[in-house]
């Protein structure tokens, strides 16, 4: 992915900030759907970066 689009670090603390509020909380239910919706979003986006630099990793490997 092209880092000016994606920011794995920054993802990855914004997801850590949705977890931690939907946890501790008490949010209507709809910003609780909201905040879920965003948070698989995020956890897509990382999920492919991570497979993508495991890819890389493995490449440089051989």
């Amino acid at each position: 992915m092209d880092s000016s689009k994606f920011d794995f670090e920054k993802s990855l603390k914004r997801l850590d900030e949705i977890v931690e509020k939907v946890e501790n909380e008490t949010l209507p239910l709809e910003e609780t759907l909201k905040l879920y919706e965003e948070g698989k979003k995020l956890i897509k986006e990382l999920e492919s970066t991570l497979k993508e630099a495991e890819k890389k990793i493995e490449e440089l490997s051989k």
